[in-house]
């Protein structure tokens, strides 16, 4: 424990029984699941009533003929299937089919994420959207540009062509909904509402905190908001986090620590097991993680603006390595993803007043120039081990500063990599 001799626990018994207590919940939570997964898969042919098709794309089999592969989505889970017939199927299409569940292991069902069969497909009529995904998206004519902000404010599922655009740059964490977008919302919110809240504060209940009554207000928005956009994974673990912290900063308790980052990650997969599974959380606690190990070591070497600065490279360079392990492309245009990153603090309340104000749609064309702008790029595919070694070598590093350097600075070797 002398690691986090600074943190909240005093005594290593308090940190062991908040690690039952998420242990507990845990083994519940499994067990549920697992019940759960025994009724499911009772039906071997589950009729699903109504699901909504995220993505579709065209391949060709081992004979040279034509099939689709779908991504579908229901309110318990989303998964793949293919089909031979041409329904002339559009996103956003509300579906009923069947999906044999032969096959499905309970590692899958528990992920919310997998591949099977099915049969008897059929395309029910079209719902309305949400009005206020609407109202935002129909701001917009070009398909690219609606699914680029409909990831941005709610999380939906994005094209592939998308995706390689978004890699390019390397700003798949500005576009997925995080704690970088908690933190802006977050601010964002406490100035608008703190002068309001202040003028009623001083004449009517000026025994009140202001901040804290107003951190409890916007926790709860932003709670609702999770709720909306369906409990992203990686916007969860942000926001316990940002409960969390929250509680230490209350008790005048340091909130920078690996050890706060720990029992976050242990409360939210105790809460939903599912996360275990996610890419998207995996980055997201990376991503925190290579942060605090940067003010661990070096920030008391500089001054707040430099920090500022050195700590967008570091945590872009530090990011390199896992990020490839799961998606390959690699190029030098995803450098422009450090300068993207700070310009985003102001592009994001830019863009998100545009759209609460009905003019969403001014920057429209220069933000489809940007996207289909491409350097060349390559892939490069890492061995399981060589990740595993990073990994472990960053945990490492928080006991040795001179290994944090060498792991953060190893990942030059990739851009290095391209020139040959």
């Amino acid at each position: 424990m002398t690691l986090f001799r600074n943190s909240f626990f005093s005594q290593n018994k308090e940190f062991l029984f908040l690690f039952a207590v998420c242990l507990s919940i845990f083994i519940f939570n499994i067990s549920l699941e697992y019940k759960n997964f025994l009724e499911f898969k009772q039906s071997k042919h589950h009729f699903i009533e109504d699901a909504i098709l995220l993505q579709s794309s065209t391949k060709m089999n081992s004979k040279n003929k034509q099939y689709f592969v779908l991504k579908i989505k229901n309110k318990e889970f989303s998964f793949y299937t293919t089909t031979y017939k041409d329904l002339n199927l559009s996103k956003n299409q509300h579906l009923s089919l069947r999906i044999i569940t032969k096959n499905l292991s309970f590692k899958d069902y528990l992920s919310k994420k997998f591949y099977v069969p099915s049969y008897d497909l059929k395309p029910l009529q079209i719902k309305a959207q949400n009005a206020f995904i609407s109202y935002f998206l129909n701001q917009h004519k070009n398909t690219k540009i609606k699914e680029f902000y409909g990831a941005l404010f709610f999380a939906l599922d994005i094209s592939s062509e998308l995706r390689r655009d978004i890699n390019h740059y390397g700003i798949a964490h500005l576009i997925a909904i995080s704690g970088y977008h908690i933190g802006l919302l977050f601010t964002l919110t406490f100035f608008i509402l703190a002068p309001l809240y202040g003028f009623f504060q001083k004449r009517y209940f000026p025994y009140r905190n202001l901040k804290f009554d107003l951190s409890l207000i916007i926790f709860i928005l932003l709670l609702v908001y999770a709720y909306f956009i369906g409990f992203v994974p990686s916007f969860i673990r942000s926001l316990i986090m940002a409960f969390f912290g929250f509680y230490l900063l209350m008790k005048n308790i340091k909130i920078f620590s690996f050890l706060t980052l720990f029992i976050s990650v242990c409360i939210a997969i105790s809460l939903y097991p599912k996360l275990l599974f996610s890419v998207g959380f995996l980055f997201s606690v990376l991503g925190v993680f290579y942060i605090f190990l940067y003010i661990h070591h070096f920030s008391k070497y500089f001054n707040t603006f430099t920090n500022i600065i050195l700590l967008n490279f570091w945590t872009f360079f530090a990011m390199t390595l896992p990020v490839l392990y799961f998606f390959p492309l690699i190029s030098y245009q995803q450098i422009l993803g450090v300068f993207l990153s700070m310009i985003f603090v102001f592009f994001y309340p830019c863009v998100l007043f545009l759209h609460l104000i009905g003019f969403g749609g001014i920057l429209d064309e220069i933000l489809l120039i940007f996207l289909n702008f491409k350097l060349t790029a390559t892939e490069i595919h890492l061995n399981f081990w060589i990740f595993l070694v990073y990994i472990l070598s960053a945990l490492l590093s928080i006991r040795f500063a001179i290994l944090a350097l060498f792991c953060v600075f190893s990942n030059l070797i990739a851009f290095i990599w391209i020139a040959i």
